[in-house]
């Protein structure tokens, strides 16, 4: 099928086009022979494991335990399960809700600060004396 030709008239892609049919008639269409979703899959049978004396009982633990959680979660009445879930940044946002107009959702972990109340009088003042949207209120 291949013939001897000079390095200088080699091109890889002329190359591959003579293996990569027979490759296909060997192997079948490209998806069957992936291992890019059983990968994945392992990632996460890996994660599973915490007791490294004994991994395939504690990936058939968390396992199940999951399978179970996953199950469950579909019969509760308000729940956030991996097979539907909701969209995390809507792109209209109610904004008759809010006082401000620019009220959204943040990005990232959530943080809470607890403020002493020094600093807490503090913020409330300046919000009282310097936003325009609640000078309505003032009066």
């Amino acid at each position: 099928m291949e013939r001897i030709v000079l390095p200088l008239f080699f091109s890889i892609m002329v190359h591959l086009l003579i293996h990569l049919v027979e490759e296909v008639k060997l192997g079948g269409p490209v998806p069957f022979r992936w291992m890019y979703l059983f990968e994945r899959f392992f990632f996460v049978l890996k994660e599973y494991v915490s007791n490294k004396t004994y991994p395939e009982g504690s990936i058939a633990e968390d396992y199940i335990a999951e399978e179970g959680i996953t199950f469950c979660s579909k019969y509760l009445e308000v729940h956030y399960a991996t097979f539907d879930m909701h969209n995390n940044n809507p792109s209209t946002i109610n904004q008759s809700n809010y006082l401000f107009g620019s009220a959204g959702t943040g990005i990232g972990k959530e943080e809470i600060i607890v403020l002493d109340e020094k600093s807490l009088i503090q913020i409330h003042r300046f919000i009282l004396r310097h936003c325009d949207q609640i000078e309505s209120y003032r009066e």
